[in-house]
């Protein structure tokens, strides 16, 4: 009779092992993930405003620099962080939550049968990358690129978070949070899955033993690059539909957006502000994969979990 209550008493401890695991380990992502988020945007909140600015220009020959100035002479330096507490809670809430989404659809989908194992990691980040657009990431950024165009039109409407927050919900419902939606969810999910499905190969070929911190930054620093210049285009439109503030709108959508673009400005217009944003996610992507290995490490090694 013994043997029956061991065979019955094993699985039991392990399943509890393998339960308290996983939370433990939902628990590490989603902090790491937050920290790493802020971390980023310390560094490259003045290229993300700069690219925003140059986006949504219409004026001819805006460029990075031409921008730079404007927003220096407008604003000072100070208006190159405009927004931050927006953009802090926005990407760092957004790392957290992408960080652990991934892990989640990953390890579905590593059981799941049928899903090839080489496609687990891009299929997992897209499925991160939608769940971010959704849950956080266009109602924030919506909030973020209000408050750059402010900028340019010197309106200063959205002056504060919660006014901003409050400004578009009287003047456009709580739908209006939500404007570019459809292409936030796109640039999100093939930007996130792209960089998920590269990062750990570029890495492996980086990797020396003793692994080093650099490694990771610079694989990260490469996936940010190839994904920001595969998705460029739909970032575009996107600032362009998140931008507009008025009863018209000139962009009722990703694609008609994208071909009113290319008509009126030119195919090139596609591409404003590639040169600021390549930067900004080049950068950010090699502090968040770095920074992540950190935070999740340390925070193992505190905690216990």
């Amino acid at each position: 009779m013994a043997a029956p209550a061991a065979e019955t008493t094993v699985p039991d401890v392990v399943s509890t092992k393998a339960e308290a695991k996983k939370k433990s380990h939902w628990a590490v992502s989603f902090l790491a993930g937050f920290a790493s988020g802020a971390t980023e945007v310390c560094v490259t909140m003045p290229l993300d405003t700069v690219k925003t600015y140059t986006q949504v220009s219409r004026t001819p020959g805006m460029t990075p620099s031409r921008a730079a100035k404007d927003i220096y002479k407008l604003k000072g330096l100070p208006g190159f962080y405009f927004g931050l507490p927006a953009v802090m809670l926005q990407v760092a809430g957004k790392g957290a939550i992408r960080f652990t989404a991934y892990e989640q659809f990953k390890s579905a989908l590593q059981v799941t049968p049928g899903v090839p194992i080489a496609s687990v990691d891009f299929l997992a980040g897209v499925g991160a990358g939608f769940v971010e657009a959704f849950v956080w990431t266009t109602p924030t950024e919506r909030l973020k690129v209000l408050r750059q165009n402010d900028i340019k039109t010197g309106l200063n409407r959205y002056s504060s978070l919660v006014g901003s927050v409050q400004t578009v919900a009287r003047d456009h419902g709580i739908r209006g949070l939500y404007a570019g939606i459809g292409a936030t969810g796109i640039r999100q999910a093939s930007g996130v899955g792209v960089r998920f499905a590269l990062y750990g190969k570029v890495k492996s070929a980086l990797t020396t033993d003793p692994p080093h911190m650099w490694q990771s930054a610079l694989a990260g620093g490469i996936t940010g690059c190839v994904s920001t210049i595969l998705n460029h285009p739909i970032d575009v439109i996107k600032s362009r539909i998140e931008a507009q503030d008025g009863a018209v709108k000139e962009y009722t959508s990703s694609l008609a957006g994208l071909r009113t673009i290319a008509q009126q400005e030119g195919f090139l217009a596609l591409y404003k502000g590639l040169a600021p944003r390549l930067m900004k996610i080049s950068i950010g992507q090699a502090i968040t994969f770095s920074a992540y290995e950190f935070y999740s490490g340390t925070i193992s090694n505190v905690t216990g979990l």
